[in-house]
């Protein structure tokens, strides 16, 4: 019979501020939120399709853009 060795205990991060993925992630879901209301908005009050997908693109980009931008300012404080 063969005995494995035991696995090692997970390391804590080394950066303080530890996974940087859930900011991010954080990001996409809100310029997410923020384009489908776009989108549903243009789309209520002008029924075409491609303006609405158009102006949603646009929404996303933009609070994608801003958030990452805000992220950026306040960790260079």
């Amino acid at each position: 019979m063969t005995v494995l060795p035991a696995a090692p205990p997970p390391q804590p991060p080394s950066q303080p501020g530890g996974n940087s993925m859930m900011p991010i992630a954080l990001v996409l879901m809100a310029a997410l939120l923020v384009a489908s209301w776009a989108g549903f908005i243009v789309w209520a009050s002008t029924h075409q399709l491609a303006d609405a997908v158009l102006r949603a693109g646009v929404a996303f980009a933009g609070t994608v853009g801003l958030c990452l931008a805000v992220r950026a300012a306040y960790r260079q404080r």
